[in-house]
């Protein structure tokens, strides 16, 4: 006698064509049916493919349930999986991006309230959507275009611009950025609980913070920089106050985005280490401003020459 699992909700009872749903019995491989034989998921079990799979496999299961999956968590792992989800185009939510980066720029603290809601949908912390960098890159590159057009850059010049802002500017000190970051939180403010299973910043969280925090950086210093670009660049005290002043709030935008997303994470213990640069950049602003360092102008020049 062969027991079958009755079947749920969303999930029609295996047949023949899900021969591979119940592991082959012995008995029944053999001829001999001499006891029931109770129908299970195999060892391997079942994973879903249309959405990057989840489910039961082996002993990563309790791994999943406990949101300490090493593949999650891996630089490795994260850049293969990114950059195959990375030429999806109709697949990615380029609208809900937009809304991101607009609220980070005016409210940032609520792009972070649905965080616990997506590592409780999609089993991770940081996002699985490429939209936003694509965006990200997108506006990088506009901004290129516009910056080359000022200063009169021929085409291999702007060609270039676009591939410094890019993938220099963004992706290397990003990742520089963000790996610091991410060995603090692991090494220095994650609580260790013998009550709990261990948990861990994923590295492409990290990345996504810093993706995050550049947002503000770009409006700030890539596009209100080129506007007022001609009055920055005086050599007026007042200029070289607003000129500072500009980069003083990129800064801290930066770093208060950071502290948001590292605050988000309830495993982690005085994320306000975050907030702690800060206090180093207003000493040098206000050094700058008694020196009378112009520090848009020297950005400037040393930036398009």
């Amino acid at each position: 006698m062969t027991i079958l699992p009755l079947s749920t909700p969303g999930r029609s009872t295996p047949n023949s064509q899900h021969s591979s749903y119940f592991p082959p019995s012995s008995s029944s491989s053999n001829g001999n049916n001499n006891g029931p034989t109770i129908g299970l998921p195999g060892q391997a079990g079942f994973r879903r493919k249309s959405d990057g799979g989840y489910g039961f496999n082996g002993s990563s299961a309790s791994a999943r349930v406990h949101g300490h999956h090493h593949q999650s968590s891996s630089m490795s792992s994260f850049v293969p999986l990114f950059l195959r989800r990375l030429f999806r185009f109709p697949h990615m939510d380029f609208q809900f991006a937009l809304w991101q980066m607009v609220y980070l720029c005016i409210s940032p603290r609520i792009v972070y309230r649905n965080i616990h809601y997506h590592k409780q949908t999609k089993n991770q912390w940081a996002r699985d959507d490429p939209a936003f960098m694509v965006i990200l890159s997108g506006v990088l590159c506009c901004s290129a275009i516009a910056w080359g057009l000022v200063y009169g850059h021929g085409m291999m010049g702007i060609l270039r611009m676009m591939l410094y802002m890019v993938f220099v500017d963004f992706v290397v000190i990003g990742v520089v950025v963000a790996t610091i970051c991410w060995t603090i939180a692991n090494r220095f403010l994650a609580r260790a609980s013998v009550y709990s299973t261990e948990q861990s910043v994923e590295w492409q969280y990290a990345f996504d913070i810093h993706c995050n925090a550049f947002m503000p950086v770009i409006a700030l210093l890539y596009i209100i920089q080129m506007v007022f670009m001609k009055v920055l660049v005086k050599d007026f005290w007042i200029c070289s106050l607003l000129g500072n002043t500009l980069y003083m709030i990129a800064i801290v935008y930066y770093c208060y985005i950071t502290f948001l997303g590292y605050n988000a994470l309830p495993f982690l213990r005085h994320p306000e280490m975050f907030l702690y640069p800060i206090t180093i950049f207003v000493v040098l602003y206000v050094l700058a401003l008694i020196l009378g360092i112009n520090v848009s102008a020297k950005v400037l020049a040393m930036y398009f020459g």
